[in-house]
């Protein structure tokens, strides 16, 4: 008879979803965290078979019949042991290995070293709680993690003394060798003895599918570099194919929550310690291909998904460039392995948070809105191709757009690609229109005004706003106001955000800022842009373009010294004042400066057409004036510069 590794057995058991192979033979119905139908073994009308995805097991209570996905084959299909391995290796897409001695031999060498790999956890786990480990317990206090999360979590305690681990390992049987094999100690270079390779760190055990021991990951309590030290890659680790806390993380689909993917080991504990238990970390790398596919592998298949959920696993990065950098990464590895069964959304996180930092300060709710907010690939693409760049001339433009359809040319799956390239196209074509969301289509407005005559008398200047003016203090400062109004009461943009469209800064930051604002309030999305939404996205366009630290300018008490109407707790009419009263000394400036170039063309060449163009510029100037006599008076402490 045929015999099977456990590690085989175990991976085999891992790669599939024991719903799944049940549910191809029987019809089940989900019943909480269970899935429930009437029982293939014995004839019943009413359910009394249950299968549980978490314990990898089926149970009748009717007529007794238990066992795990091999012995439901076996039995269901009516196969041998050797056969229902075979069939079910098939369908996970396993090669069954060869009993051979040497196969023999690798197994008996891992089962040894998964065996020093838990004496070597259950030692930083002592440590830490000896008077030695007192420094490494108040640390851990300090970041919210209890002695019960602690235990949890099995954390520990590397000692200072770099020969202690080797003893209490020597002690008990094993050898140098299998310690060095999986990087708990070193030879030092000048001298023939071994030392500990983690000293006077905190100890973060990393274990694999199965939940078994097999890496570590240190953090220093104080300051120094490195921060993390991290096991080095060997014969049961690889840090490029495994993520923290994925042993735990598959219970999360079965309960309804999202898988989530953060960047650290804290950030992992503390989102389970608050009840997300599909938080999964990297191991000290960026995130590769080969954890996007494990995170994949844990989904249902498409066909067995309730379509009002979406499964997505959610990438989640701190709020800062380094973070931003990491989506960025992330967004690119994921792209050309996007399918219809498999994709990702990310979430961006507060400017300098990271999870742990926002749960203890804000709690779970506001984690929670980070979530909810999480963006599809097709809006994270649009974001990391457009926030920030010039879009004014046809050049800035076609530069964009060739932007977004490289980032989708490298999706795989053909007919994904075609909607994404679809989606993608729209979305240029209704940006480089100006029509953004909630604004009036100025093409629609356009075609009403061609037939009805009803063309608005308000100068348009030729040229887009101001580049034509020589900068100034008072001008830079204008953008600052107009900006400060836009982002403290963006449900003015209905009105105004046409002019702001057709604008042109001659800050570059004010610039960088106001196309990430038309920019933001041109994507499709759900969510309204209100004052806190709109702070939020461009809080995060630093590393897209120095947004922020515009952002950080323009909402200075600086800027509203000059103008009390752009403070968020001001009435919207005064902020509707102060627009129109700022927008009307731009139009001024513009049109006295085609009124100057008209004025010589008359001069020189005294045509009638010439006439009526300036007499026309000069109408226009006098509507300007005395729209202007007629806007709100403000405190000249609000005013003095604008």
């Amino acid at each position: 008879m045929a015999t099977f590794l456990p590690t085989f057995l175990d991976e085999l058991r891992e790669r599939l979803t024991l719903s799944d192979i049940v549910g191809k033979r029987i019809r089940l119905l989900r019943a909480g965290r269970e899935f429930k139908g009437c029982c293939p073994f014995h004839k019943e009308k009413t359910p009394s078979f249950y299968v549980n995805d978490d314990k990898k097991f089926f149970h009748c209570f009717g007529c007794g019949a238990h066992g795990d996905v091999i012995g439901f084959t076996m039995r269901h299909d009516g196969l041998s042991f050797p056969e229902a391995v075979e069939s079910l290796a098939a369908q996970a897409g396993l090669a069954v290995p060869q009993d051979t001695p040497m196969e023999r031999e690798r197994f008996d060498k891992e089962k040894s070293l998964h065996h020093l790999l838990e004496r070597a956890t259950v030692f930083f786990e002592e440590q830490l709680r000896t008077p030695a480990g007192r420094e490494a317990r108040a640390y851990l206090l300090g970041r919210g993690l209890q002695d019960k999360a602690q235990r949890r979590f099995r954390l520990g305690y590397a000692p200072s003394d770099a020969q202690a681990l080797i003893r209490q390992l020597q002690g008990e049987g094993f050898g140098l060798p299998d310690m060095l094999a999986v990087g708990l100690i070193k030879k030092a270079e000048d001298r023939p003895d071994h030392y500990s390779f983690f000293r006077n760190r905190v100890m973060f055990p990393v274990a694999n599918r199965r939940g078994q021991t097999v890496a570590f990951g240190a953090r220093i309590m104080g300051e120094g570099e490195p921060k993390y030290l991290n096991s080095p890659d060997h014969a049961l680790f690889h840090k490029g194919q495994l993520l923290y806390g994925l042993s735990r993380a598959r219970a999360a689909l079965a309960q309804g929550q999202p898988l989530i993917v953060v960047e650290g080991y804290m950030d992992v504990i503390a989102l389970v310690e608050a009840g997300y238990i599909g938080a999964v970390a990297p191991l000290g790398t960026a995130l590769t291909e080969d954890q996007l596919a494990l995170l994949w592998k844990m989904l249902p298949p498409l066909e067995s998904r309730e379509p009002t959920r979406d499964y997505s696993p959610i990438l989640c990065f701190d709020g800062d460039n380094a973070g931003l950098r990491a989506a960025m990464r992330g967004a690119d590895r994921a792209l050309p392995l996007l399918t219809a069964a498999q994709t990702a959304r990310i979430a961006y996180l507060p400017t300098g948070e990271d999870p742990d930092s926002l749960l203890r300060s804000a709690g779970r709710s506001a984690m929670q809105a980070v979530l909810d907010q999480a963006k599809p690939m097709v809006e994270v693409i649009w974001d990391m191709a457009l926030t920030g760049r010039r879009l004014q001339t046809p050049e800035d433009r076609a530069v964009a757009a060739r932007a977004l359809r490289q980032k989708v040319a490298v999706i795989r799956d053909e007919t994904l690609k075609t909607l994404y390239q679809d989606a993608i196209e729209k979305k240029l074509a209704a940006l480089f229109q100006w029509e953004p969301k909630g604004a009036p289509n100025m093409h629609k407005r356009g075609e009403k005004q061609r037939k009805t005559g009803a063309f608005p008398t308000r100068f348009v200047p030729s040229t887009p706003l101001p580049h034509r003016l020589q900068p100034t203090g008072s001008l830079k400062l204008r953008e600052k106001v107009l900006l400060a109004i836009m982002v403290n009461h963006p449900a003015l943009f209905h009105e105004f955000g046409d002019e702001l469209a057709h604008i042109g800064f001659i800050s570059p930051p004010m610039e960088a800022l106001r196309q990430q604002i038309v920019t933001l309030f041109s994507q499709d999305s759900q969510e309204p842009l209100d004052a806190a939404a709109l702070y939020r996205h461009l809080s995060l366009g630093d590393a897209a373009g120095g947004a922020q630290k515009g952002l950080a300018d323009v909402l200075s008490e600086a800027t509203f010294m000059h103008a009390g109407f752009a403070r968020p707790d001001r009435p919207i009419e005064q902020a509707r004042q102060g627009w129109k009263s700022i927008w009307n000394k731009y139009l001024q400036e513009q049109l006295q400066i085609d009124l100057q170039a008209a004025g010589r063309l008359w001069h020189e060449d005294p045509s009638d057409a010439n006439l009526a163009r300036l007499m026309s510029l000069r109408e226009q100037m006098e509507t300007l004036v005395r729209e202007s006599d007629e806007q709100m008076t403000y405190d000249s402490n609000q005013d003095s510069l604008l």
